[in-house]
């Protein structure tokens, strides 16, 4: 019986830790389309709606009010940013870059109200974060993969 309880938990953690590495591995994904559309934004002015929400959702996370007011709930709806963990790691990567030059500047491209001259230099800048944010995001995954027992 001992044994039986013993290999149920462990199945427990092992699918626990699943779920926390495929957030890490949507995250950076998430990430790597969010560069994409970034740089056709670049190019043509246009957002369309769901990366205006994912731009948002970013936004939501990087507010330091929602960080306090609701450190353990999950952004609205189904960002792959928006876990507690996730949030941490999308704050910590934002704080080299400035975080609230990149929530400005993140929010500017999520309203439309870049300037034509700003854009591209914007986009790059978000670009270098969300690729740092990608590169954290895969090392997490990476780590926790490596850390399951099989």
């Amino acid at each position: 019986m001992a044994l039986a309880e013993h290999l149920k938990e462990g199945m427990h953690m092992r699918g626990a830790t699943t779920e926390s590495t495929s957030r890490y591995l949507s995250m950076a994904l998430a990430s790597r389309r969010l560069m994409k559309h970034l740089d056709s934004f670049a190019l043509t002015g246009t957002v369309d709606e769901p990366i205006k929400i994912a731009l948002q959702d970013l936004l939501a996370i990087m507010d330091p009010g929602w960080q306090t007011g609701n450190s353990f709930a999950p952004v609205p709806g189904e960002s792959p940013f928006g876990r507690y963990e996730q949030a941490q790691v999308v704050n910590e990567v934002a704080e080299p870059f400035g975080a609230r030059n990149v929530r400005g500047k993140l929010a500017r491209i999520a309203d439309g109200t870049i300037e034509l001259g700003d854009r591209q230099a914007a986009v790059r800048d978000i670009n270098e974060f969300l690729y740092e944010l990608e590169n954290r995001a895969l090392h997490k995954y990476s780590e926790a993969s490596s850390q399951r027992e099989w």
